[in-house]
């Protein structure tokens, strides 16, 4: 493990603009969805990359909420959105050449009543995660970081996965431990940009950048840098692509010019 030098202060990811509304996005889908129009919604997800997962999402969890209600799993009102979710992710793998999502919603559909509750269970997990950090208990929160990981991967729910990992890397980056903070970070932000979760990948990108940097990586601190500035660009952030291209700069001097 490579430990951070006291004196170093490793700058806080970027926050990106706030996203679009993607509730027009929504509407069209269910539209499309319901006439089976398989070009046209992966038209809308090429149109709209970083709204795809949340909007399939949107029937994933509103079908496990209306189980958790008392609505039966073969009842018309639970397939209806699961099966809906399911096209949209088929029509997903074919507008990103990414399975990811397909292999997330039949996961999420195929759950049986143990592994409904286990997935809930790791949503708490991961928020103890969160609270432990934000308290000073770092200890705490790497180990409920690789819980929620345990958890999400073996369900299939490569959403909560990438949560773990961006979880355990920023407590093992606050406890000190650089080559463990870029590991479990580079994890979440590979996941999540085959997710299209832009905004949670360039965060996840802009604290590499600095990772990377303080561990004198400096090739991999270049292609984060870059690669961060062109999500920056993606979600309206002027300013933190301001301050990427400040950290490329100097990172291409490291590497002479």
């Amino acid at each position: 493990m490579l430990l951070l030098p006291l004196f170093l202060t490793i700058a806080p990811a970027l926050t990106p603009a706030p996203a679009a509304d993607k509730t027009d996005v929504r509407k069209q889908f269910v539209e499309l969805a319901g006439k089976k129009d398989k070009d046209a919604i992966v038209a809308l997800w090429k149109a709209n990359p970083g709204a795809v997962l949340p909007v399939i999402d949107q029937d994933l969890e509103g079908s496990l909420k209306d189980m958790e209600k008392g609505e039966a799993a073969d009842s018309a009102k639970v397939k209806e959105k699961q099966q809906r979710a399911l096209f949209g992710a088929e029509c997903a793998a074919l507008a990103t050449g990414h399975p990811i999502l397909v292999d997330y919603a039949s996961s999420f559909v195929g759950w049986n009543a143990d592994q409904k509750r286990q997935f809930r269970d790791g949503q708490k997990v991961y928020g103890a995660s969160t609270d432990a950090l934000a308290k000073g208990d770092k200890a705490a929160a790497l180990a409920k970081g690789k819980e929620c990981i345990e958890r999400a991967s073996a369900l299939g729910d490569w959403w909560g996965t990438a949560m773990g990992y961006d979880a355990v890397g920023r407590a093992a980056q606050a406890m000190g431990g650089i080559d463990d903070a870029i590991t479990a970070l580079t994890q979440a932000r590979l996941l999540n940009h085959d997710l299209g979760l832009q905004g949670d990948e360039y965060q996840e990108l802009a604290l590499l950048t600095d990772l990377c940097t303080a561990a004198e990586r400096w090739q991999r601190a270049l292609a984060c840098a870059r690669d961060a500035q062109v999500l920056a660009k993606a979600l309206g952030d002027a300013e933190g692509a301001k301050a990427l291209a400040a950290k490329e700069a100097t990172v291409r001097a490291k590497l002479g010019g």
